[in-house]
């Protein structure tokens, strides 16, 4: 299976308010060559697959890789799924209360068991919200230390529902607990995707990252405009101001790849213009010599954060 070297990840994708601007972000990253869209049941409240699957028929289906994933309900969140623009909207105006609501998600968090009949009615739902007779990746969701994920009779469920044509390829995606692997009960033929970047890299290789983008982006750039020593550093050795505008976005996803070990890589956003800078960045990256001088710089700040 092949898909784009850089993915569109949904799990944002229904912070925009209005359908016309999220069809817009989506329809802006086939425009520029990003064909692969991840997404989950749980992603925007329940509501995602049915928006991507919106999309999907203004498409040749064939044109596209759609992976998704089982695992992680909703919960009582789904029931705003209708209602999500003015409760995002509540949510931004009031951080007390969306502390108090993560903090309940955290508190209420149990053990998951992720197995054949999960994953059965897990996949049926996909399958209709998405509105398509297969998904290309069928994912088991960050599952965590202390979750059981029954490997055996999982293994024995992707392979019947490959033969049945419902999934192209299966695999997990993990967040946290990463000093477990869960994707080598699948290999070798299993996708492992991983949260990993350029400062947290992962410490195993994967087929797909994600969260490449936001934390060392956010981490960099305070740092660069805080310290005009660190910043002249690194404007000497790259020859180009780090923060000039979409220098240093254009460094970290150009290099997300080689930083990470991973053969793509997952981008979100809710604004075209980013989606097609992501597109650009990988397509005409800088050249090499400036990648890996970036590449060191970011390894010299690790070492020195850690220290």
């Amino acid at each position: 299976m092949r898909i784009s070297a850089v993915g569109f990840g949904c799990g944002g994708l229904m912070q925009s308010p209005f359908r016309k601007e999220r069809m817009t972000v989506l329809a802006s990253a086939v425009e520029h060559g990003i064909t692969h869209f991840d997404t989950a049941r749980m992603y925007g409240l329940g509501r995602a697959e049915a928006e991507i699957g919106l999309f999907l028929r203004t498409l040749n289906r064939d044109a596209v890789t759609v992976a998704t994933k089982f695992g992680i309900g909703v919960g009582v969140a789904g029931r705003l799924g209708r209602f999500q623009a003015p409760a995002r909207a509540l949510l931004r105006k009031a951080p007390a209360l969306r502390r108090a609501v993560k903090r309940r998600q955290r508190d209420g968090e149990t053990a998951r068991l992720y197995d054949a009949a999960a994953a059965s009615r897990s996949l049926d739902n996909s399958l209709a919200a998405l509105e398509v007779d297969y998904v290309d990746i069928l994912f088991v969701h960050g599952p965590r230390p202390f979750d059981t994920v029954a490997r055996d009779e999982l293994g024995e469920f992707f392979e019947r529902a490959h033969q049945q044509g419902k999934i192209r390829g299966w695999g997990v995606s993990q967040d946290e607990g990463l000093e477990v692997d869960f994707a080598a009960a699948f290999a070798p033929h299993g996708v492992s995707q991983v949260r990993s970047d350029a400062l947290n890299p992962s410490s195993r290789p994967a087929d797909i990252g994600f969260g490449v983008f936001n934390r060392p982006y956010l981490t960099l750039s305070d740092a660069l405009r805080g310290d005009a020593r660190l910043a002249g550093q690194w404007r000497e050795t790259l020859q180009a101001d780090p923060l000039a505008p979409g220098v240093l976005p254009r460094l970290i996803l150009a290099s997300a790849a080689t930083a990470t070990g991973c053969r793509a890589i997952l981008y979100s956003t809710t604004d075209p213009r980013r989606v097609a800078e992501a597109a650009r960045a990988l397509s005409a990256p800088p050249d090499p010599e400036t990648q890996a001088r970036f590449l060191a710089l970011v390894e010299q700040f690790r070492r020195d954060r850690a220290s």
